[in-house]
């Protein structure tokens, strides 16, 4: 088959972690470009197999690099012949086959824009254009509903990227996802998380302040294991956990405990992956300290020798004080990511 173009939409710092995850479940790809948050490739399998990825928020067609626009208006008008002149009608294609959509239904589309930089414009006047050139060149009607086909532009500078959308907006939020929390983790994020843990299929793997039982089910789905266990201090929290747990036909264990003192004796986990809360959006800063202390004395302790530990957090330097204090936790590597506008980190850590 011939290879088409794609795009990834990512969340920012994990690219390298979603392109690897990428080689790993498609056969024939060719990275193109890593930008942030934006992984653009070649691929020339099943379009269908790309719906499946878990490391990406959203999979786009490549249907044209737009360049040589200036902040003046007169850019409107090249955006407006570009996509005349692009060839949708092969990504509609591509897009029914993935979804293995039948019969001839009058396709509906809308556009979604979004604008980077100074110009003699708004981000509507983008959005536009491109709605006008797709309405006079197919004849597809413009809803804002539910619209069968999606459009992005993607407008940053002097230069725009023209896209396609390939994947429902289940690919990021997860049908499992019945029950939300405040706080709760962006399901791609916790994939991302298990799949640094690289675990394995003997693994115990425990996730000591589950909350809605996000980490827990994306390991759970992500492949055979020994045991999954899920901990929180709340019944209620517990119960949400549940429900979605429930909603994802995963086996995980599930318990009310405190991670002062997890209910799990020395030496018998092998993968723990956690989501540490973050002061802004939680519990205080000070709180998280004895918070925090708490979990990694507990961590060190469950953990068998060779085990592994990925914790999100946004307070780099308490946890990296942690880390010294404990001289069995041995730090491999942190990732900064971009968590809806907050920087948080990655840790990843190996128990000796």
């Amino acid at each position: 088959m011939a290879m088409t173009k794609y795009y990834a939409i990512v969340v920012p710092g994990l690219e390298r972690v979603a392109w690897k995850d990428i080689r790993a479940k498609l056969y024939d790809v060719q990275l193109i470009a890593e930008e942030s948050g934006r992984l653009l490739f070649e691929y020339s399998g099943a379009p269908r197999d790309l719906l499946y990825l878990r490391s990406v928020e959203n999979v786009y067609i490549l249907i044209r690099s737009i360049r040589g626009l200036s902040q003046s208006r007169k850019s409107l008008g090249i955006i407006f012949k570009q996509v005349v002149n692009a060839d949708f009608q092969a990504a509609s294609m591509i897009h029914k086959e993935a979804h293995r959509s039948k019969g001839k239904k009058k396709l509906t589309f809308r556009v979604v824009s979004n604008k980077l930089g100074r110009h003699n414009f708004r981000r509507v006047d983008v959005q536009k254009a491109v709605e006008k050139a797709i309405s006079d060149k197919y004849g597809w009607r413009l809803t804002r509903q539910d619209p069968i086909l999606e459009v992005r532009i993607d407008l940053e500078e002097d230069q725009a990227l023209l896209g396609f959308k390939l994947s429902r907006e289940t690919m990021r939020t997860r049908t499992y996802k019945v029950v939300h929390l405040p706080a709760s983790l962006k399901p791609t994020i916790a994939y991302c998380m298990v799949l640094l843990s690289r675990s394995t299929s003997t693994d115990v793997f425990v996730d000591p302040m589950c909350g809605a039982g996000t980490i827990a089910i994306e390991r759970a789905l992500a492949g055979a294991y020994r045991k999954v266990i899920g901990g929180d201090v709340e019944e209620s929290v517990v119960r949400a956990a549940r429900s979605n747990v429930d909603a994802s036909r995963r086996s995980v264990d599930l318990v009310v405990w405190n991670v002062s003192a997890i209910p799990l004796k020395d030496n018998t986990v092998d993968r723990i992956v956690c989501n540490l809360p973050f002061g802004k959006q939680t519990r205080s800063s000070f709180g998280n300290q004895k918070l925090y202390a708490n979990f990694f004395r507990e961590a060190a302790r469950i953990s068998r020798p060779g085990g592994r530990a990925v914790v999100l957090t946004s307070d780099r330097e308490l946890v990296s004080e942690l880390i010294r204090k404990h001289p069995s936790i041995n730090m491999e590597r942190y990732l900064r990511i971009d968590l809806l506008g907050i920087r948080a980190y990655i840790y990843v850590m190996n128990i000796r």
